[in-house]
């Protein structure tokens, strides 16, 4: 069955969203925001990560995800003053996903990396199915 035809489901009362819907729906604003924790514990993990000097690796550390969550506040929340448009705000997120992952690949943690990529790219696809993208 398609998932238009599961988003409403025509009653005597009114108008109703499936339980499966409201399910991915609720799967998917979970997942959104996972991964925008996922975000700052990479930002956090790659300042750590450089092989620098201990004093740059903690300034890095703390930094990297100020930066994050600054532009995330200015550009993304749904409350922004200045928030992007939705293809411009798709594309910004998959480029900060993309920029942790590769980050993380590059200073060897290929496994969360990878995990990352994959986790946002369901996220993004489910998001897109959904009509919230």
């Amino acid at each position: 069955m398609e998932l238009a035809a599961l988003t409403r489901v025509r009653e005597a009362g009114g108008v109703r969203q499936d339980v499966a819907v409201r399910f991915l729906l609720g799967l998917n604003a979970s997942l959104a925001f996972l991964l925008e924790l996922a975000l700052l514990a990479a930002a956090v993990a790659v300042g750590l990560l450089v092989p620098a000097p201990l004093a740059v690796r903690i300034v890095l550390a703390v930094l990297l995800p100020a930066l994050v969550i600054v532009f995330w506040a200015v550009a993304m929340a749904p409350r922004a003053a200045r928030r992007l448009a939705p293809g411009r705000r798709l594309i910004a997120q998959t480029a900060l996903f993309a920029l942790a992952a590769l980050a993380l690949a590059v200073l060897g943690q290929v496994p969360w990396a990878v995990a990352l990529a994959v986790l946002v790219a369901c996220r993004i696809a489910l998001g897109v199915r959904l009509g919230r993208i």
